[in-house]
């Protein structure tokens, strides 16, 4: 078979002629590669560079077949635009499948992604915490972590906050009602006089909250593994409040977090009357408050 020299190097007929190919198809790519910059006005992100390396045009823009793609790159999207910088989000867990979602999504419960950030600076468009909060974190009244948010994936609570109404009020079409009603009367939950049965005010957030949410993780939703079920840190309430959930701080009513202050205390906020998301103090760590509610949240 004669050979034929292609750079130096003895190749055969078929590999000159694939070589020629290879030739067309990468000048084809750099002529996509330099009319797409000219028509966008941008740089390159992390992932078109990976195309470039790889000899492919990094301005294809690919089909997002599955759901765990089209989750992804919608949040990454989403985080990446409200933190001004590039975020990225990690893989699913396992149990985040679109039938476990909707079984989820009965109980209010969506997928979200917090990034390892921590919320330390004045970010553009956020409500941030107020300045004392920085100050219990230097004179250790509260975790030195409490501003950092813990990377991962998380089951939030989106239900619709209630104004105050004298201790009668009740989340509208509030899905954690009946479990709650049933915890109050088998007598593991208290209440006030006049606090409704399926009500989620007036539940101590020491001793009572992590009951109810153990009764909807653990009993009707089965997830497994994960991480942890609890309340909202405070920090994870105000980015929620901040990236995913608009109607976080504009009712007439507090949150307990997860936050504890000084052993016996506990913080609690986001009242709209008492600065919104930026709303925080702190009150007895096991009080039963008639104005104070609570949200569960589940780390993978």
């Amino acid at each position: 078979m004669e050979k034929t020299m292609v750079n130096g190097l003895d190749q055969t007929p078929d590999a000159a002629e694939w070589f020629e190919k290879y030739k067309g198809i990468t000048k084809q790519i750099d002529e996509q590669l330099l009319r797409g910059l000219k028509e966008s006005g941008k740089g390159l992100t992390l992932g078109q560079l990976q195309l470039v390396v790889e000899h492919r045009n990094p301005f294809d823009v690919p089909v997002l077949r599955t759901f765990t793609d089209r989750l992804i790159v919608k949040t990454g999207k989403l985080l990446s635009r409200c933190f001004h910088k590039p975020i990225v989000v990690e893989l699913l867990p396992s149990w985040f499948t679109e039938d476990n979602l909707k079984k989820a999504a009965k109980f209010n419960l969506k997928p979200i992604f917090l990034p390892g950030e921590e919320l330390s600076r004045d970010l553009k468009n956020w409500m941030m915490p107020p300045a004392h909060f920085y100050e219990w974190i230097m004179r250790k009244k509260i975790a030195k972590d409490s501003a950092i948010l813990k990377r991962g994936w998380y089951l939030a609570d989106f239900s619709i906050g209630v104004d105050y109404a004298d201790g009668m009020q009740v989340f509208p079409n509030d899905p954690l009602a009946p479990i709650i009603e049933r915890l109050r009367q088998g007598r593991k939950v208290g209440k006030y006089g006049q606090t409704p049965m399926g009500s989620r005010f007036a539940i101590k957030p020491q001793s009572e909250w992590p009951l109810v949410i153990a009764e909807l993780v653990d009993n009707e939703l089965k997830i497994q593994p994960y991480k942890e079920k609890r309340l909202e840190r405070y920090i994870e309430f105000l980015a929620i409040g901040n990236v995913y959930d608009k109607n976080r701080g504009k009712f007439n009513m507090w949150e307990w977090f997860a936050d504890d202050f000084e052993g016996s205390g506990r913080l609690c906020g986001g009242g709209r009357g008492g600065g919104g998301l930026a709303g925080i103090r702190s009150d007895w760590a096991d009080g039963r408050n008639v104005h104070i509610v609570g949200r569960p949240l589940v780390s993978f």
